[in-house]
Parts: C-alpha cells; structure tokens; sequence
C-alpha cells in the first residue's frame, strides 16, 4: 500500500490513543520524497522489501525481550524491574531518496541503481546486505513530525519513551505529556534508587532534570519540571523552552547569520 497510506494510517490511530491532539494537522510530505503512486515498479518493490526487512527484524528484537521479561518473571523480579524503552534519534534518513543495499554508498555520496537492486532482493535482511529503507519510510516511522535523525526538528529528536514499573506504576498505559530529554533518564534512575547525586573529580551533578514525578499515578496533569533544552548536530540547532520551541535546519555551506528559524509551540 506503500508509504502515503501507512502514515495517514499512524497518523489516525496517534490520535485515537491520544497521542497527538485531535485537531493535529499532518505535514506535507518531507522534501525529496515522492508519492508512493509516483515511484517506478522498481522503486516500490525495492522500498517495499526494505521497510519489511526493517519490520522483521523489529519483531526479532521484540522476540528476545520478550524471552528476557519471561525469565524475570520465572524469578519473581519483573514486578520490581524497571523497563525504559527509547529510541536514540527518530528514523534514519541514510537510506537516501531511494533506500540502499549498502548503507556505506549513502556516506559515499553514491546513489542507488534501483534496477539493477531490484535482482537482489532475496539479499536484504541478510549477512550480505547492509540496507537502509528509503526517506519515505522513514517518514512514516516519524509521523507526524518533520524530518529525520541527525536534523532537530521533531522527527529527528522526539522519540517514544516507554517506562514499566509494575511495583510503582499503576496506571498501566497511562500517557504523560510532560517534555523531557535523554538527559534526564540518569537523574530519574538515582532518584527512584534513592541515590543522591554527588560531585566527582570537582565536577558538578548531572544537569538533567529527573522525571520521577511523571511518573506517579494521576502525574498527567502535572507541570513540566523541565525548563530549557538545546539541540544541535552537523548545523541544525534547536532551543526548546517552556513549551515553546525555535528550530533552524542548515544547509551545507549555507550562511548561519542568514539561516530561517521556525517556531512552534509544542506543549501538547
């Protein structure tokens, strides 16, 4: 069905579980990707092959935690272990326009030949192959917000962040609006130990701001206790402050002084 369909798919079901405000307008498509409708038969059969590639080996992953949480149980741990469940970065855009066999020709500023790709398909997912899908899926993976890693807009570093506690977390499903950053995962885990943050070597504590609070029961209407977070990576910078967040996407080469910064409240 191809990347249009799955996004527009995602996007209603963030908004029946409550994930994105209903009212949540979706974004054009980001630049450089075009409509499924649009791509040659190559194309489609080559970014399909990808994006299930990528899928199963998703299910993998989801396979050997589970193996890992039934072993907690068996023990009687699993009821006082914490789980937190996070991405690094939204989706990659590596893959390029077109997706790739190897990644490293995305590096290498080597496009793709998709139809000579296509013969090998039976390659992907395999040792011989070190794939990335193309900026369409990847797209999809970030719905609905703009853009990829390594860039600061949304879709590069909103992530989802899943936390399980059974022996202090009631609510089970609960969502929590409250805006917080990798950061803060580390002030968070020592203040749910009850371990005090000492300086070492001279060093002051930790700058994150823990998330503790977020998580007790009712905490989805308490206020953030984060106040500033700042972004940047290869030229893009991004500021996020209370509630509120100014982004610039920079161009190689492209004047700073001159660059077009945009502003969004994000406190939903």
């Amino acid at each position: 069905e191809g990347w249009d369909v799955f996004r527009e798919r995602w996007f209603e079901r963030q908004k029946e579980m409550g994930i994105v405000p209903k009212d949540t307008v979706l974004p054009p498509r980001n630049p450089g990707v075009k409509a499924w409708a649009d791509l040659s038969d190559n194309e489609r059969a080559f970014a399909a092959r990808l994006q299930e590639a990528f899928a199963a080996f998703l299910e993998h992953t989801d396979h050997h935690l589970g193996r890992y949480i039934d072993a907690l149980a068996r023990l009687g741990q699993l009821e006082n272990t914490i789980f937190i469940a996070m991405s690094d970065n939204g989706a990659s855009q590596e893959g390029g326009p077109t997706g790739v066999l190897d990644e490293m020709r995305y590096f290498n500023g080597l496009r793709e030949d998709v139809d000579a790709a296509v013969s090998r398909l039976d390659l992907i997912g395999t040792p011989d192959s070190h794939t990335n899908y193309p900026w369409g899926w990847a797209m999809v993976g970030n719905t609905p917000l703009k853009r990829y890693k390594q860039n600061t807009h949304a879709g590069g570093v909103r992530d989802p962040f899943i936390v399980h506690w059974p022996a202090r977390i009631r609510d089970a499903g609960g969502l929590r609006p409250q805006f917080h950053h990798v950061i803060d995962v580390a002030p968070t885990v020592l203040e749910l130990l009850g371990i005090a943050q000492d300086a070492y070597a001279g060093a002051p504590p930790m700058d994150g701001t823990s998330l503790a609070y977020a998580l007790a029961d009712g905490a989805g209407a308490e206020p953030t206790r984060k106040r500033t977070q700042y972004f940047e990576m290869f030229g893009h910078r991004a500021i996020w402050h209370e509630g509120w967040k100014a982004v610039c996407y920079h161009e190689p080469g492209a004047d700073y002084d001159t660059a077009r910064w945009e502003l969004y409240h994000a406190d939903a």
